[in-house]
């Protein structure tokens, strides 16, 4: 069996057209329901936020491509307490269906040990609950929540790590899946 080619694509290195595109993922009723905010992403703030990307100290995001077509975009904005806060989305509701979680699980900790980042933190909406299904990605370092989001704050494993490697996640990504090396710079 063939595996599908994933290629990680830093944003500041999309063209105008392709950076567009991704307004209109952003903007997705199913993205938008699961986000920090509910209301729709604007032109300007979508511009203000590919400026705040060139500086690459603070934020961080990628787009996912599968076998050349957009897949996933994953994005990480750095916090006053040292970890990156994680945000991801598929860029078609229906890829959850084919293993995309667990693309984009798996994309997330090699992203993530390239930029030798070692702890994340990310709020789980309880309508999102398939983000269980992906797998470990480290231990938690707190929890805490309300009705609305439960917050984790979780020290990654290593991309190499035994764990990591010998999970179910990991073992049904490699069957399915491999990274092409993009440009992280």
């Amino acid at each position: 069996m063939r595996k599908k080619r994933l290629e990680i694509i830093n944003f500041v290195n999309l063209s105008d057209e392709k950076y567009r595109k991704i307004l209109e993922y952003r903007n997705q009723e199913y993205v938008r329901t699961v986000s920090n905010s509910p209301e729709p992403i604007t032109v300007k703030q979508h511009e203000a936020y590919r400026e705040a990307l060139k500086k690459c100290d603070k934020f961080f995001a990628f787009l996912i491509t599968c076998d050349g077509a957009d897949y996933a975009v994953i994005n990480l904005k750095k916090l006053d307490d040292g970890s990156f806060y994680l945000g991801y989305y598929l860029t078609d509701e229906l890829y959850k269906f084919e293993g995309g979680g667990v693309a984009v699980h798996n994309c997330m900790m090699y992203i993530c040990d390239r930029l030798k980042i070692k702890l994340i933190s990310y709020d789980i909406k309880p309508e999102n609950s398939r983000v269980f299904r992906v797998g470990q990605c480290g231990e938690d370092i707190a929890v805490s929540g309300s009705s609305e989001a439960l917050h984790h704050l979780v020290r990654l494993y290593g991309y190499d790590d035994e764990c990591v490697k010998n999970s179910k996640s990991a073992k049904l990504f490699n069957k399915i899946y491999e990274i092409k090396e993009g440009d992280f710079s």
